[in-house]
């Protein structure tokens, strides 16, 4: 079962002001098609952000029109083609985005994501070890948790385990990483370890079904009896 492999929000990708300016014509100087190419790309985050693909693509088009090697524009729509459910416009587009000497972390993440999401976990996992590679990456420690998850589905539990430590080395309190590291325990049959990892997930995160079913699970393996109890009966409250 795939676990929840994350991309980078839109939100994140540009920071986008309450109001986007259309770009003004005619175009007349490099710096002027370069603030016209910004302001459609722009526009089309905004619009992709409020799920509104067709308006999205067109900013997006009239930004590649004006300049058609654009990463950010090709990154755009890639990802409007991924929402709209065509995989080969979507690789790419993102293939384009990432054509370029300049590292695109952002970008690659979303393409890992995008990979990972239609099965192709050797591909996935490649994009992202170029992407935790980029020490300057703002979302590093969101890709380390990917590639964990994506190692995972390869049933490589060692290089997966790696993946989720560097996350929580860069962040102690994931949330996301300790929940992963409790399962990837219990899958190695170190159960106390896991179990110590689940506590840690507790003290920072809701507790879940999924959350839930794992303490259950060790508790009993572990022979804890008044927290089997304790989860079971939190569980059946979940539920209700």
């Amino acid at each position: 079962m795939r676990q929840g492999f994350k991309v980078v929000g839109v939100a994140s990708i540009l920071l986008i002001a309450a109001c986007v300016a259309q770009p003004e014509a005619p175009v007349r100087s490099q710096a002027d098609i370069q603030s016209s190419v910004t302001a459609y790309t722009e526009l089309g985050f905004a619009y992709l952000e409020q799920q509104n693909l067709e308006r999205a693509k067109r900013a997006f088009i009239k930004a590649l029109a004006l300049d058609g090697r654009a990463p950010d524009s090709l990154h755009g729509m890639a990802l409007v083609y991924q929402s709209e459910g065509e995989t080969a416009l979507a690789e790419d587009n993102f293939r384009q985005a990432l054509s370029g000497d300049k590292p695109f972390s952002v970008a690659r993440n979303n393409f890992a994501a995008f990979l990972y999401a239609n099965g192709r976990y050797d591909e996935a996992c490649q994009q992202l070890k170029i992407t935790i590679s980029d020490t300057l990456y703002f979302n590093r420690q969101l890709a380390f948790e990917n590639l964990g998850l994506c190692e995972r589905q390869r049933a490589q539990w060692q290089q997966s385990e790696q993946a989720f430590r560097r996350a929580l080395d860069l962040n102690e309190h994931s949330a996301r990483a300790l929940l992963e590291m409790a399962e990837v325990k219990e899958i190695q049959n170190k159960p106390l370890e896991a179990w110590v990892y689940l506590q840690k997930h507790f003290k920072v995160a809701k507790t879940t079904e999924r959350s839930l079913m794992l303490g259950i699970n060790l508790a009993e393996i572990l022979g804890k009896q008044a927290e089997f109890k304790r989860l079971s009966a939190e569980l059946a409250r979940l539920k209700q």
